[in-house]
């Protein structure tokens, strides 16, 4: 298919001062992942997809995943993969697991990080069959067919087949897994926009890519409102936009100075569209509200404390207090330790 740069993002790095606070990469693609896992599957993986028996609900083994102990990666990096196995029912009526491997970080994708890749999804594979072969011979039955899946986050070509290989005198181990390169739909973004509207996983894919492209803060305003404004304009009702939306936010995290700009941004989309689902909304008339109680609080307690001290107070004294900010409130909170009249209170 042609490239489709024009219509989407460009590839090219972007810097800017203002940077955001360091992204979650691990939480956001496992909660991807167990809310659109089908729509995962069916747009990354389509062979996969038609194998599989849908009416039978997918079970995300979480649990199984720990057990296995296989390491993150070196000491210092962070998480910058997150990893799912999940079991569902293949449409011979046989149990199959899924191993997905997500793999986001910055950069190209050199022969050695396909190479840690390979080994992590070699030793995913040996120790679940490792693990479970014992357990499946008592049972009597055969283990599960187990498909392998890394998604590449920052790549942007490559084979569709990756292998890990260990030779040594015509003798070794041999094992491939499908790999999705997904930093190619950045040339086909028009292609990806018209999926979207299908499936929300797309919307997910817009989310991270446009995340990698806008590592800073200052850049990342407009395009988040525009995924939100494509977002709302596709027809989603409120079970897939109210999760989606927060995938976005999560994803291509603002600058807290920014929040309010993105607020009034999509409140007017909203009023366009007569529609409220605005989760960084919700969260800062949260936050004010703590604020204000918390605020509140300070205020009692200083009244208390000089009535308490000086007595009764009249009521311009009680009105300064109660429109007081927090760091007055504080700093005359402190004054009264060893304030020996009201006005000392006030001081400084």
């Amino acid at each position: 298919m042609a490239a489709d740069a024009a219509a989407g993002p460009a590839v090219s790095a972007v810097t800017s001062a203002a940077a955001v606070p360091a992204d979650d990469h691990d939480s956001p693609w496992k909660e991807a992942l167990e809310l659109f896992f089908r729509q995962a599957i069916e747009l990354l993986a389509h062979a996969l997809y038609q194998v599989i028996d849908w009416s039978v609900a997918p079970q995300f083994l979480d649990k199984e995943l720990q057990a296995l102990g296989v390491p993150d990666g070196p000491p210092g990096h962070g998480r910058l993969h997150a990893d799912k196995l999940v079991r569902v029912r293949h449409k011979d009526g046989a149990d199959a697991w899924i191993l997905v491997h997500v793999e986001v970080q910055g950069g190209g994708m050199g022969a050695r990080a396909l190479s840690r890749i390979a080994q992590r999804m070699y030793r995913y594979r040996t120790r679940i069959e490792h693990r479970h072969e014992g357990l499946n011979a008592r049972a009597g039955r055969a283990p599960p067919a187990l498909f392998s899946l890394a998604i590449l986050v920052a790549s942007r070509s490559g084979p569709d087949r990756l292998e890990y290989r260990r030779e040594f005198l015509g003798q070794g181990v041999y094992f491939s897994f499908h790999a999705v390169h997904l930093s190619q739909w950045l040339g086909r973004w028009s292609e990806l926009e018209s999926l979207a509207r299908t499936n929300p996983f797309a919307v997910v894919i817009m989310a991270q890519l446009q995340a990698l492209r806008y590592r800073t803060g200052a850049q990342r305003l407009e395009p988040t409102v525009s995924l939100v404004r494509l977002l709302y304009g596709y027809g989603y009702d409120r079970e897939h936009i109210q999760p989606l939306l927060r995938l976005i936010e999560w994803m291509l995290r603002l600058p807290a100075q920014q929040e309010p700009a993105y607020l009034a941004a999509v409140e007017r989309l909203e009023q366009e569209r007569k529609m409220s689902y605005v989760t960084i909304a919700e969260r800062l008339y949260t936050q004010r509200g703590v604020e204000k109680g918390r605020t509140e609080g300070q205020a009692d307690l200083l009244l208390r404390l000089i009535q308490r001290r000086f007595g009764a107070v009249d009521a311009a004294v009680e009105q300064r207090i109660r429109t007081a900010g927090a760091d007055d409130l504080e700093a005359w909170s402190l004054n009264i330790l060893d304030a020996t009249t009201l006005e000392n209170v006030f001081r400084g």
